[in-house]
């Protein structure tokens, strides 16, 4: 009966002596652990806990010391890596890489720094703008051929079919076109930059007839009409709505004379325009018709016991992360020490946050909530929801009859969500950061008296941060606490109400726990942006000129032509026409508004620009202008540019017209041409106006009468 016995207590002494040599290996292996910590020797600590933790996997201190020694180990590789690549050894660089990604294999954003370094991207061919618009008629000019040019107190006709000459080009001008004399020297530039500058020159505009002949004619509204081609395109929008392409166009080209219109189902743009205008809305249109970013945004949320945070937090501010591994001295060469003491733990989450989930995964008293990845487009909510719709009763009382006092009880249901609710929205920036806009909540059903009436509780979030591509961010502080009691005691002895006390004992127990929100962004798809994308767009014909060697001489000014329009003498040395054609007559003084033409919005003020253009000094001049079309208003007038000391101004405003009445002393020296009228103008409704000047009577100090013509400009308010 004895031998019984003696086993027992045999196996007892196994079982105790097995313990004990387990809890030997765990204090000898975490004491061994700490010295290589000293020493710096981070790799053959990891060696060392990874097998005591194989031993004892439920081991809290071994877990938490190899995740340091998993941390330090990364760091330092990782430290070492972009040191051996800032001295270029590029073998040693990616050993260093390589051991760092064999630590943490699911960091992006070091796989990606490693992609980068070992395979550098390749820069992507841009291909160049072609618009689509082409003109009605193109001259048969080579556009690359360049030519040098150098006259001066020439004629500008005969400049023109100077170059014309050189390019077989003939020009031909509008009846009235104003000629006058011009010097100019150009180098080494093409017909169609020599083109563009003389127009600028000259106040003119130009239309190709045929390939090989040109009409030039005064850049004036009644002109622009009569010669300009209006075209009419359909651009195909493929990601930009038609509505908000048709408002910036509007917007950007409130100057140009468009006509717009749009078609929401097919999402086109219908514009009628000149050819200028239409290029320069094609190339706009492919600026801003772009396909959105999108990012996947990678999201956890993970419910811990408060206790493992406290206890990490804790243990932070020992000397672990006082260790010395490596760095680089005056002379540029790795050193044997480096300084991991300022890690602390409000920068261990920011280091390697997505190390920091992994861990607190592994504790089996967390629980994970949610982990979706979901995917967005840039600047547009992304929602998530996961849980369940719980009834709630909402009792109401009804009168049982009209005009009755007695009412009965109407019980009916609304559902409530009850689970985890996150709305992001993600704006995806050029240089691979993401801001998110974050909402997350959390509706639990905290208690209730009873089963019908639930009492709710609620944890919700809401911020706004910004990261960078792979970046984990990490989120915490919701906290929440629970309360459970318990009863010990004799059974129904220790429930009798008052006496109960004396045959048990009550215990409250609180768990608080944390809510931990984790967000990490991948850009799958960036707006393409070329450099094309960052020139200007210059519009019209006051594009500024590209070549080399174009310097228009304005020394000589713009010279009036002799008298009686008589040709003018050639230079000695000149290459103008040996027959160069009879100067036209200037044509009549005219009063010009500016802008000609205006596209602009509905109840703003806008400011019109009046000048008189007359070669002769004036003694007095009236004129009237009258605004049709709809409902506005001509709030002001001002004459500011005017002497008024040596001109009387006399002016009426009348609603949508005014008039006004100029007097220059015999001793003004007053010039129309530097002074002008400016018309402060209110448009209340939509619609096409047009601004008429006219009825202008001006006299010289003769009392001849001077005509000088009156001037229009159609108004789009829109």
């Amino acid at each position: 009966m004895a031998k019984p016995k003696n086993r027992g207590n045999l196996f007892f002494l196994l079982a105790a002596l097995l313990v004990l040599q387990g809890c030997l290996t765990t204090i000898s292996s975490v004491r061994q652990a700490r010295e290589l910590f000293k020493a710096g020797d981070y790799d053959q600590a990891r060696e060392v806990l990874s097998r005591a933790a194989a031993e004892n996997p439920k081991n809290a201190e071994i877990k938490t010391l190899l995740f340091r020694a998993q941390l330090n180990s990364y760091q330092t590789h990782l430290f070492l890596a972009r040191a051996k690549r800032k001295t270029g050894d590029r073998q040693a660089a990616v050993l260093e890489y390589r051991k760092a990604l064999a630590i943490f294999p699911g960091n992006n954003q070091l796989q990606e720094e490693f992609a980068d370094y070992v395979t550098p991207p390749k820069a992507a061919k841009e291909e160049k703008f072609k618009p689509t618009v082409l003109p009605p008629v193109q001259l048969n000019v080579k556009k690359d051929e360049k030519v040098s040019l150098s006259l001066r107190n020439t004629p500008i006709t005969n400049i023109f079919k100077s170059l014309g000459k050189s390019y077989n080009v003939n020009f031909i001008f509008d009846k009235d076109f104003r000629d006058f004399l011009h010097s100019i020297e150009i180098e080494n530039t093409t017909f169609f930059e020599i083109l563009k500058v003389l127009c600028m020159i000259s106040g003119s505009k130009y239309r190709v007839l045929d390939p090989a002949t040109v009409i030039v004619f005064p850049d004036i509204f009644a002109k622009k009409k009569a010669f300009d081609l209006r075209g009419i395109k359909a651009f195909y929008l493929s990601n930009i709505k038609a509505e908000d392409a048709r408002k910036m166009i509007q917007t950007v080209f409130r100057d140009e004379q468009l006509l717009i219109q749009e078609d929401p189902n097919l999402n086109i743009l219908v514009i009628r325009a000149d050819y200028n205008s239409l290029v320069d809305v094609e190339r706009f249109l492919a600026k801003i018709d772009k396909e959105k970013s999108e990012v996947e945004l990678n999201i956890e949320i993970l419910e811990i016991n408060r206790s493992l945070i406290n206890k990490l937090g804790a243990d932070f501010g020992t000397g672990v992360f006082g260790v010395a591994a490596g760095g680089l001295d005056s002379d540029g060469k790795i050193s044997s020490t480096i300084n991991f003491t300022d890690l602390g733990s409000a920068n261990f989450f920011l280091t390697i946050p997505t190390v920091a989930m992994n861990f607190l995964e592994g504790d089996s008293n967390n629980k994970i909530l949610a982990k979706p990845n979901l995917r967005g487009i840039d600047g547009e909510e992304i929602t998530f929801m996961v849980g369940d719709e719980v009834p709630v009763p909402e009792t109401q009382f009804q009168a049982i009859a009209a005009g009755g006092i007695n009412s009965s009880p109407v019980t009916t249901y609304r559902y409530r969500n009850v689970g985890v609710e996150i709305k992001i929205t993600p704006f995806i920036h050029q240089n691979n950061e993401v801001t998110l806009k974050t909402k997350l909540t959390i509706n639990f059903i905290s208690s209730g008296a009873s089963s019908s009436f639930p009492t709710f509780g609620k944890r919700e979030i809401e911020n706004k941060i910004r990261l960078k591509e792979g970046e984990t961010n990490i989120i915490g502080g919701l906290l929440r606490d629970d309360v459970r009691g318990s009863l010990n005691g004799i059974p129904a002895l220790a429930r009798i109400p008052l006496l109960g006390k004396l045959f048990g004992n009550s215990e409250k127990n609180i768990s608080q726990t944390d809510l931990i929100f984790s967000i990490t962004p991948k850009i799958i798809r960036r707006t393409p942006i070329s450099s094309q994308d960052n020139e200007v767009i210059w519009g019209g014909d006051e594009q500024p000129s590209s070549a080399g060697g174009m310097q228009p001489s304005s020394t000589e000014g713009m010279q009036p032509l002799p008298a009686d329009g008589a040709i003018v003498p050639e230079e000695e040395g000149t290459d103008a026409e040996e027959t160069a054609p009879e100067i036209q007559q200037p044509a009549k003084d005219m009063v010009s508004i500016s802008p000609t033409q205006a596209s602009i919005p509905v109840n703003t003020e806008t400011f019109f620009s009046l000048r008189i253009h007359s070669e002769t000094q004036l003694a007095s001049l009236s004129l009237n202008g009258v605004l049709s079309g709809g409902n506005c208003e001509i709030v002001e007038v001002k004459t500011d540019s005017l002497n008024e000391k040596e001109v009387k101004v006399l002016k009426n405003i009348s609603g949508n017209s005014f008039d006004m009445g100029l007097s220059f002393g015999t001793d003004s020296v007053q010039t129309l041409a530097a002074a002008f009228i400016q018309l402060k103008i209110k448009f209340m409704s939509k619609g096409k106006y047009i601004l008429n000047i006219g009825n202008v009577n001006a006299y010289d100090s003769k009392r001849s009468k001077v005509e000088i013509a009156g001037a229009s400009c159609p108004i789009d308010v829109y």
